[in-house]
């Protein structure tokens, strides 16, 4: 019973502590959100609306038109008509491909939400997989339901043409005051969304900030000012979705084919109908990916259809659709859509052109190429291409192929123009390219611990030694150092631009590196250790990097060089003389007196103010002094010295001539 009580007692106080430091942190805690709130957005709405599965609201969206719009179900009806008449009259083979132009409507809060145009396109190039069964997991499919899967002859494109016949690339961007979208306010400019493209024309997607459901969409029949589908935007594309069970851009593919009259497997209700013959009744929504067969609403041997994209399972398990639902996917688009067949939003049109590129791939092994496409509206006649790091870096090709040797994330920039006009576009971390293998490696060289002795004049050489990593030309090593207890480190290229298993530095170089590690002490405690890459800085991420299996420690002892005591009297004031001789040739000295005691330093400039010496930086008691400059190792000109103590600094010139 103690115990229980001091734990109790423990706990109140724990809650107070925290209550009390909030209260008189109130400023630094709501810094700390600010801050925080761009890199933890994705996941926070990931935990709000994502925890079990997607969610679906688009039947309850149809229940609740069915109440609101008492022409809607006849509608419907006359669509029902038209689907069986399509699919009895249908002959193997006669769907023609129909590509349907697309606008996207990015409508944004902050800057997180408003997406990129390669994310953008990365979903499209989903839907165009998904809905021509050109997806290599639809091999996934049980053996039972694998014969059913079908290529809907469905394609999509982003608009070339707005519907005022102005060059688009099919992505509207716009921010709003609106926090989070409740209802259909996203589609209507005037309340803070976007308004719709003509919906016989286009197919409307808006993206936003959505409230509980993942994303919803209109069924044929209903108000053409609010036709399309709606879509949280972390939903959408696979750059950058770093959602576990839906990042691979199906809840898009599911929402657009409910936009082509597809219901869930269950329909309406539990064990309902979804006017599909060949997709088995099921009792409602599954999630995660669940193991083979599930029984439910008799639908035995085999079960519910749980690998279909209108299931409620995770994008890894969803892959098909079958040709029952191809047939009435076509009975939406050839009646009651029939108008998207010849849209002109899918024509590009003359103009001021506007930028937009894709790849055939994003990610790929060093030494092999990538292919770049325009897409951009407007018509363009002149293409300028900048590849950071590719082969070749230029290009004024319409569709080039670019040669990647050296692993690394790099940006691609494209120009183009016409005689209406020029736009340009980057796409910054746009491709990855994955170096070579890096093989575990140790650090040999000093041995732990190595007492090194350094002085700002001392030009002799010191070597730190490894172990390679990799046999490959482009694997390269970094060499870092850290003060003993601290996490911030210091960071140099090893010999021959980072390619060298060892790096050579002057002690004078390890003087200066003290300085920075600590300025304060003259015997410095140090952490070195090596990480190995492939071919470029922005390739430190993942398994494009690796970090030595060891680290080693030394110490850094520094001596400071040519400083003499000329007197102990008691000066009555700082002052820095002038240097003698002045000009001079190798070396000159300076004189200077501290009437205080304290921390002193006397630093050399060039003429473009870049430090090139550090003559001292320790404590100094009262006193007159000397250093000696040796200037040996510089090239003639101009340089400035400056000391600095306890409430005075001064700086004078002098000239070198060799």
């Amino acid at each position: 019973m103690k115990s229980r009580k001091s734990f109790f007692c423990l706990t109140i106080i724990f809650l107070l502590g925290v209550l009390f430091f909030i209260f008189v942190n109130k400023s630094a805690v709501s810094n700390f959100i600010i801050l925080s709130e761009q890199k933890t957005e994705e996941s926070l709405n990931t935990q709000n609306f994502y925890q079990d599965s997607f969610k679906c609201k688009t039947m309850e969206l149809h229940i609740k038109h069915l109440k609101d719009d008492s022409g809607y179900e006849s509608r419907l009806r006359e669509l029902e008509r038209l689907t069986k008449k399509y699919i009895n009259n249908l002959k193997p083979f006669d769907t023609a491909i129909v590509k349907v132009p697309v606008v996207v409507h990015i409508v944004y809060n902050t800057p997180y939400q408003n997406i990129s145009n390669a994310r953008v396109q990365s979903q499209i190039d989903i839907l165009n997989t998904d809905f021509r069964r050109l997806n290599s997991d639809t091999l996934n499919a049980p053996v039972p339901y694998k014969y059913l899967g079908a290529d809907t002859r469905i394609e999509f494109v982003l608009a070339k043409r707005d519907p005022w016949g102005n060059p688009t690339i099919g992505i509207t961007r716009t921010q709003t005051s609106v926090t989070m979208f409740t209802d259909e306010s996203i589609k209507f400019t005037g309340q803070g969304g976007q308004d719709i493209w003509n919906r016989d024309k286009y197919l409307n997607i808006w993206l936003g900030n959505i409230q509980y459901y993942g994303a919803y969409t209109q069924l044929p029949g209903y108000s053409p000012k609010t036709d399309g589908a709606v879509m949280h935007y972390i939903l959408f594309g696979t750059i950058g979705n770093t959602l576990s069970e839906n990042a691979k851009g199906r809840v898009a593919t599911h929402e657009i084919a409910h936009w082509f009259n597809l219901q869930h497997l269950w329909g309406i209700s539990n064990c309902g109908n979804d006017y599909v013959d060949d997709t088995p009744t099921q009792f409602g929504p599954n999630y995660h990916c669940p193991a083979f067969p599930i029984i439910t609403c008799n639908n035995g041997p085999y079960g519910d259809m749980f690998m279909n994209y209108m299931d409620g399972t995770s994008d890894d398990c969803r892959n098909m659709f079958t040709i029952g639902q191809k047939n009435r996917m076509n009975a939406a688009l050839f009646t009651m859509r029939s108008e998207l067949i010849n849209s002109d939003g899918k024509i590009p049109v003359i103009g001021i052109p506007t930028t937009h590129f894709r790849s055939d791939k994003m990610s790929t092994n060093f030494g092999n190429s990538i292919n770049f496409f325009d897409e951009s509206g407007g018509i363009p006649t002149n293409w300028q291409w900048t590849f950071e790091a590719g082969i070749p870096a230029l290009s004024n090709q319409k569709n080039p192929t670019i040669a990647y040797p050296n692993a690394g994330i790099y940006s691609v920039k494209l120009k183009v123009s016409n005689s209406y006009g020029t736009d340009s576009a980057i796409y910054t971390n746009y491709v990855k390219i994955i170096g070579a293998n890096l093989s575990v490696f140790s650090i040999v060289y000093p041995p732990s611990i190595t007492a090194i002795h350094t002085n700002s004049a001392d030009t002799s050489k010191f070597i730190f030694k490894w172990n390679k990593s990799g046999v490959h030309l482009s694997v390269k090593y970094k060499w870092k150092v850290r003060k003993g207890g601290t996490p911030n480190e210091f960071s140099y290229y090893s010999d021959n631009n980072g390619f060298d298993t060892l790096l050579t530095v002057r002690k004078s170089f390890l003087d200066s590196l003290a300085l920075k590690v600590e300025p304060n002490i003259d015997s410095v405690f140090c952490i070195w250790n090596v990480t190995s890459f492939n071919g470029s800085e922005t390739s430190f991420n993942g398994s494009d990097s690796l970090k030595s299996q060891n680290e080693l420690f030394f110490v850094l002892i520094r001596n400071v060089v040519g400083i003499k005591n000329v007197s102990s009297d008691t000066p009555d004031k700082f002052m820095l003389f002038p240097n003698y001789p002045n000009p001079f040739n190798q070396s000159s000295i300076i004189k200077f007196q501290c009437s205080m005691p304290g921390e002193t330093s006397i630093r050399v400039y060039d003429i473009m103010s870049k430090e090139v010496a550090v003559l001292l930086n320790k404590y100094l008691k009262v006193g007159t002094y000397e250093v000696n400059f040796d200037a040996s190792q510089l090239s003639s000109g101009v340089y400035f010295y400056r000391l600095t103590t306890v409430g005075y600094s001064d700086t004078k010139r002098m000239l070198l001539v060799k």
